[in-house]
């Protein structure tokens, strides 16, 4: 049985607009008040006339709030006070005893019957037989059935029987879902609009055949297949059908990224001072999806240009062939050198999210250390394998980055010195509560040569820098000769850093960092360098961008400056 009870006082103030309404509920707490204050709401006005009407319909509101919750005998007592400056509404509500399921009958009938994705999905309903009643999750288990019927393909479904019957005098409701799939649509041909790719090379992309069993995600597999193909700007996949066909056509929709892209960029770092960059991008070359880049980068410390010409194999989505050439011209410390190079890379992005790279490249460097001159002449073979994992956008909140490379030469291959080279790191960030953010990373290295004076460069190690030992200058961390440092035959490299999200665009941050570059693995315990700061985080349009104060621990070497700013941009990844 329901009771209502309500007392109106009609006094109203004169200056009703400048009433304060309140509104106090006493006798339930949390979620079902909270769900009465949704469902009552607030009067529109304080007129006289409305705050009657809102009094009046309060009731039936409380009531209607109440049932879609299960409480179906709840005792509703609500009064209104009106005061010089106030008018209030007070309700006293026993919510009584609530209905609960006494039976829950679903059935699946028809060919998805027998599809094994539907199996147990009573199991996976908000609804279990013995819970309040709660119309909305009742509601949410029925859309439960017919979305899985829409992913798995059964596009003619229906409900034969969709009721709740309620028991109030018996506190028990029975609720039977009786729903018919009908059959299963299978995919039918994939049409793509007009692009400037052959229809035989995006069908390449499609990760199904016409006649299998349609699913909702091997759909949306391809809508991101081809966004991600890096040759449209925008991509609309559209499944069709004919009621009772059983053949649902997949139609796609491209439009094509401009056939000449130019991007420009300027920047600062302190490893290498202001830079200017310029990139060109020719996302296709031809119908066979060949594409093809360059780009140019002048800093202070560093010069480079690079081309590339990248083939799509089999799967254009997994596997492509690259030929890269490029020039680089670098002076840092007492070392300077020029370097061009040129190499075929076998690109494979494998099951697992890992990235495989198998190449040739062929090494040209001149190179001063001091006042010695070296030109070395190198034919390198490698692997690397790569993935990196995150979420939050340009300035992610989880994710982590592992790598791990192999080169190696000999004089038989054509190279001037023989050398073996690994080098592998690992990167993991992690957000724990909605604002502390750590990162930590580690980085090792290790190289073998025959003739260790003939190592260019770019093959030795180095530590020191922006994102290697904050505290000391960039490349200025390694063996040394006569005061001159010449770079390892080993790296090792550790960070901890903690950041605080003081706001969503800001954050303060602590970090450690240490390690060197070495002769030795053994040298690390004499040798290690740590260097610890404090900086600021902002995350900007175009990614985070960081500026540190950081200064070296116990070291007293004359040129080591006394503490050290360091200015970069990009993911923490």
């Amino acid at each position: 049985m329901l009771l209502v009870s309500a007392i109106f006082v009609t006094a109203v103030p004169a200056q009703a607009e400048e009433l304060e309404v309140t509104i106090d509920i006493a006798g339930i707490e949390g979620e079902l008040e909270d769900q009465v204050r949704g469902r009552l709401g607030k009067p529109v006005s304080t007129e006289p006339a409305m705050l009657s009407s809102f009094r009046r319909r309060a009731p039936e509101r409380i009531r209607e709030a109440l049932e879609a919750v299960g409480y179906y005998d709840a005792d509703i007592d609500v009064r209104a006070r009106s005061g010089a400056d106030e008018w209030r509404l007070m309700v006293v509500i026993d919510p009584g005893e609530p209905v609960r399921i006494r039976d829950l009958n679903v059935q699946v009938v028809g060919e998805a019957a027998e599809d094994l994705a539907f199996a147990g999905i009573e199991s996976r309903m908000p609804l279990r037989e013995g819970d309040v009643l709660n119309h909305g999750r009742y509601e949410s288990a029925r859309r439960l059935i017919q979305s899985l019927a829409l992913e798995r393909g059964y596009f003619d479904g229906r409900y034969l029987v969709r009721r709740i019957e309620v028991y109030p005098e018996d506190y028990a409701a029975d609720i039977v879902l009786q729903y018919y799939s009908g059959q299963r649509y299978s995919f039918g041909e994939v049409v793509f609009a007009e692009s400037p790719l052959a229809d035989e090379f995006l069908q390449r992309m499609v990760g199904f055949e016409a006649g299998e069993p349609y699913t909702a995600q091997q759909v949306g597999q391809l809508n991101r297949a081809l966004r991600d193909s890096g040759y449209f700007r925008e991509v609309r996949v559209s499944p069709e059908h004919e009621p009772g066909s059983g053949v649902a056509p997949i139609n796609v929709a491209l439009k094509p990224r401009a056939r000449h892209e130019i991007t420009t960029g300027v920047g600062y770092t302190t490893d290498l001072g202001a830079r200017v960059r310029l990139g060109w991008e020719r996302p296709w070359v031809n119908p066979w999806g060949h594409s093809m880049a360059a780009d140019t980068e002048i800093a202070e410390k560093r010069q480079s240009v690079t081309g590339r010409y990248r083939i799509p194999l089999r799967d254009p989505l997994r596997t492509s062939l690259e030929y890269q050439i490029g020039a680089k011209m670098q002076d840092v410390a007492d070392i300077d050198s020029e370097q061009v190079s040129g190499s075929v890379r076998h690109r494979h992005r494998l099951l697992s999210g890992w990235q495989q790279v198998l190449s040739v490249r062929a090494d040209w460097e001149r190179f001063r250390i001091d006042e010695e001159r070296e030109t070395t002449k190198l034919l390198l073979p490698g692997a690397s394998w790569s993935r990196t994992r995150s979420r939050g956008g340009l300035d992610p909140t989880w994710g982590d980055r592992q790598m791990l490379s192999l080169e190696a030469t000999e004089t038989w291959l054509g190279s001037d010195v023989e050398i073996y080279r690994l080098r592998a790191g690992t990167r993991w960030l992690r957000t724990l509560g909605e604002r502390n953010r750590f990162l930590v990373r580690a980085d090792i290295g290790a190289m073998s040569s025959g003739d260790f004076d003939r190592v260019p460069p770019s093959l030795r190690f180095y530590a020191g820098g922006d994102q290697s030992i904050r505290g000391y200058k960039f490349q200025t961390l390694g063996p040394e000769r006569d005061g001159t440092v010449i770079g390892g035959s080993y790296l090792a490299l550790a960070g901890l850093e903690y950041g605080y999200q003081i706001t969503p665009n800001w954050r303060p941050a602590l970090f450690v960092d240490s390690g060197n570059a070495l002769e030795s693995f053994g040298d690390l315990s004499d040798e290690l360098k740590v260097g610890v700061g404090a900086g600021i985080r902002w995350s900007s349009p175009i990614g985070p961008v960081r500026l540190d104060a950081a200064v070296p621990v116990e070291d007293d070497h004359e040129q080591i400056d006394s503490w050290r700013l360091h200015f970069s941009m990009g993911s923490d990844l």
